[in-house]
């Protein structure tokens, strides 16, 4: 073989060679080249319908913005924990907190938007909103129960502390200071009767109830004020309280007392009187009528006469009656 004729043989091996090479590269390469060029459009999420402990499905759905007041000291938000960890939750606490019980519904958006209004004393777009079906759902899920709903401030161990709202069983709430998970400190709490006037305890054609004032241990203790709103044609007895204002223990009257009293006609008295642990000191402590009555309430300058038929100034009760007056439902059992 020529000179010539090598060349071009070597020529032709090397060129076989390279294309051997080089085809041996893409065969190794192709996965990752089609990772980096193929692009796969994911499939769309499908909405789940999860259903609850209390047996009420939902919808899983996005956040929806509401317009509040922008406080410094709002209320940092948690991520929600799967309803796995909320049965669990459940069936170990007795009450419920914004970092270990949340529904896997937006809690927040609704709590969020009454909270804004308590805080800036906004009591009529509070009233407005607590009548709303969407946040009756929630004090109807803990129907039974003496579990809340709450949101606001927390400690390190996620019980309330601080400024926070509970929404309980019964169309009742609960807005202003708390203490290692027990209301401490200034608040307001309210119980409505949305479906109509209702009975509490020996009053009725009540609409709402309410206290504010001081609170320690989860209990009125301090001063403050009671207050009842009435549907005044569906009162039946002599004398219903409508408000009182002066000392509390553990959610019974004591100490200085102002009070208000409507009657069956609409009419409304006020009263002066002094309270121990919810039985009234007797105004004139030796003195009996011919009922067997003494007298507890001394009238105020606003009456213009008696509710116990007598023009005397005062109101009388029997002695076996009088005990445990206090705030219906925030009472310390005896």
């Amino acid at each position: 073989m020529n000179k010539q004729d090598k060349i071009i043989a070597y020529g032709g091996i090397a060129t076989i060679v390279v294309l051997a090479i080089v085809a041996i590269c893409l065969l190794l390469n192709i996965d990752d080249s089609s990772n980096s060029l193929v692009k796969i459009k994911p499939e769309k999420e499908q909405v789940k319908l999860v259903e609850s402990d209390n047996a009420v499905p939902e919808v899983e759905r996005l956040k929806e913005d509401v317009s509040l007041p922008q406080k410094n000291d709002e209320p940092t938000k948690t991520a929600e924990p799967s309803p796995d960890t909320l049965k669990s939750a459940k069936e170990e606490s007795s009450f419920y907190t914004r970092s270990t019980l949340k529904e896997v519904r937006n809690y927040d958006t609704q709590m969020a938007e009454l909270y804004g209004y308590w805080d800036e004393y906004q009591l009529e777009a509070v009233g407005d909103i607590i009548r709303l079906e969407r946040v009756k759902m929630l004090t109807k899920e803990l129907a039974g129960t003496d579990r809340y709903y709450y949101y606001g401030e927390t400690d390190t161990s996620g019980l309330p502390n601080g400024k926070g709202l509970a929404i309980y069983a019964d169309n009742t709430y609960y807005f202003g200071e708390w203490n290692k998970g027990l209301r401490s400190g200034s608040g307001m709490w309210l119980r409505i009767y949305p479906d109509g006037p209702a009975k509490v305890g020996d009053y009725t054609g009540v609409l709402e109830h309410q206290y504010n004032g001081q609170f320690k241990n989860d209990l009125p203790n301090g001063n403050g004020q009671e207050h009842y709103t009435y549907d005044s044609t569906k009162i039946t007895g002599e004398m219903s309280i409508a408000n009182v204002i002066g000392g509390f223990k553990n959610g019974y009257y004591n100490g200085e007392l102002y009070i208000m009293t409507m009657d069956e006609k609409g009419t409304s008295y006020d009263w002066y009187a002094n309270a121990t642990d919810g039985k009234f000191d007797y105004c004139e402590e030796n003195v009996v009528n011919t009922t067997g009555k003494k007298p507890v309430l001394k009238k105020g300058e606003d009456n213009d006469h008696s509710t116990d038929s007598s023009d005397d100034g005062y109101y009388w009760m029997l002695d076996q009656n009088n005990s445990g007056f206090g705030i219906y439902s925030l009472k310390k059992a005896k």
